[in-house]
């Protein structure tokens, strides 16, 4: 099965690089084109919603939602062609929640890496000359610039922003989403809870 903005050979998965940027735009078309590869054709979609994006601009991972009247499904698009698709069920749905973590362990972390650099200068310039400590430093600073996005994706990973999903019989599903963002998240995982009392509803599903 194909959709439009997908090029599929044998089992490699690719979505056009411009409707991954209308998507990051919250287009909602070009979401829902993202998602209709994954999902049967007679599955209707009842929202989709970009969530952010998991570390810095150029080094994190963009996440996707989909809400159907079946499933609840999420896409995260990685660096170098990375795709991750995870769904589950609505009326296996047993619980959902919403994390939004301090900040105050980020600004931390961030902290902690670029404080290298000035400890260093310190401890080094009673060894070496001024200019040959300072050049030492400025590398470790460069070092810690490189480091910052695997910093944050670091921090992400321990320190959940989002929606967790516990599904029965997978699983838990993790939808990442940007602290600015929650909001949207909010605002699916209500859908959700209706569109899954729906479906129990209408499976008779106790």
């Amino acid at each position: 099965m194909t959709a439009s903005g997908y090029n599929n050979q044998q089992s490699d998965i690719r979505i056009a690089s411009s409707i991954i940027q209308l998507a990051i735009q919250d287009n909602t078309d070009a979401i829902a084109t993202m998602f209709k590869q994954f999902l049967p054709e007679n599955e209707s979609i009842q929202l989709v919603q970009y969530l952010g994006l998991q570390g810095l601009w150029g080094f994190g991972t963009h996440e996707f939602a989909c809400l159907t009247d079946r499933r609840i499904a999420d896409i995260t698009v990685g660096r170098f062609g990375k795709i991750t698709y995870q769904d589950g069920y609505l009326e296996h749905i047993n619980s959902s929640f919403i994390f939004q973590p301090s900040k105050l362990k980020l600004y931390l972390t961030v902290g902690v890496l670029f404080s290298i650099p000035l400890f260093s200068f310190i401890s080094l310039l009673p060894l070496f000359e001024f200019v040959g400590a300072f050049i030492i430093t400025l590398i470790l600073f460069g070092l810690a610039l490189i480091l910052l996005p695997l910093a944050v994706q670091w921090y992400y990973r321990f320190n959940k922003c989002g929606i967790v999903i516990a599904v029965r019989g997978g699983i838990p599903i993790y939808i990442f989403t940007n602290r600015r963002l929650l909001t949207r998240a909010n605002t699916l995982c209500r859908y959700m809870t209706i569109s899954r009392e729906e479906r129990i509803k209408l499976r008779g599903v106790v």
